[in-house]
């Protein structure tokens, strides 16, 4: 066997491992799903009463708007990463030194772990976004073309690699600071406002709707659903900073691993 086979069946045991873990938890994400179903209803009839007045909010149409908020609810679950509060406590607990002599590396490490946890939960929210969809026909709207189906696809993962990195080096910053768990509550909040996960963007104010263009933040639900309702026809300029932002954020994540180990050692020895 190749180092690199190796190493490839390495990390797909790994994302088997913490598979067969999520799916211990299944109830409890059931749970989640269904309450914020509610929500979604709540939304709906909230849009459903707006708009039968005769009013708009922007220039969305009510099934876009409504598609909006339910590809939202798919994307909070499958983009977001969270695997910096074990990366806390990893850290805080001393737990991270039994790393530091097993062959994994741990930015791969924790990718696996996010990516099999994503797969699971895509898989509850699918079905429940699909439930409501097929309950509430007129109120989603899908794609004219399969190209956009796919365009959308494509965001939806470099999203999933970006919010990674970014969560990751929340992460590190552990080994700096002691209150990583206010700053990571504090971060997160800025991350979901400016990320469209509250509100469309282009509902913000146009100072605001300025501030979010110089952040990588828009690409995480904001730009995703705009090219699934068709509001982005050419979508390759937004993969190309997308994946600037990508390459960015890895190479921030490496650097902040890397100077991390030597200080967890210092202070250990």
């Amino acid at each position: 066997m190749t180092e690199t086979n190796f190493r490839v069946k390495k990390y797909l045991t790994l994302f088997n491992i913490n598979w067969q873990n999520s799916l211990q938890y299944r109830f409890s994400l059931v749970i989640y799903i269904f309450g914020y179903s509610l929500y979604i209803w709540v939304l709906l009839y909230l849009w459903s009463t707006i708009y039968s007045q005769g009013q708009h909010v922007g220039n969305y149409s009510l099934s876009e708007l409504t598609t909006y908020y339910l590809l939202q609810l798919m994307i909070n679950s499958v983009i977001f990463s969270y695997v910096s509060w074990d990366i806390i406590d990893n850290i805080k607990d001393g737990y991270f030194s039994n790393f530091l002599i097993k062959p994994l590396d741990y930015y791969v490490y924790w990718f696996t772990v996010n990516l099999s946890g994503k797969l699971l939960e895509a898989v509850f929210v699918i079905i429940a976004v699909g439930f409501i969809s097929f309950v509430f026909p007129g109120y989603f709207s899908f794609p004219a073309y399969l190209t956009t189906l796919i365009y959308f696809l494509i965001s939806v993962i470099l999203g999933i690699i970006l919010a990674f990195e970014m969560d990751f080096c929340i992460g590190m910053i552990t080994f700096w600071l002691t209150q990583v768990r206010t700053f990571k509550y504090m971060l997160q909040t800025i991350i979901l406002f400016f990320a469209g996960a509250m509100l469309p963007l282009d509902l913000f104010p146009a100072f605001l709707i300025r501030v979010s263009e110089f952040l990588p933040f828009r690409y995480l639900v904001y730009i995703p659903i705009k090219i699934y309702l068709g509001k982005i026809d050419n979508p390759w300029p937004t993969y190309a900073v997308l994946s600037a932002w990508i390459l960015i954020f890895f190479i921030i994540s490496r650097v902040l691993l890397m100077r991390g180990i030597k200080r967890y050692e210092a202070v250990g020895a």
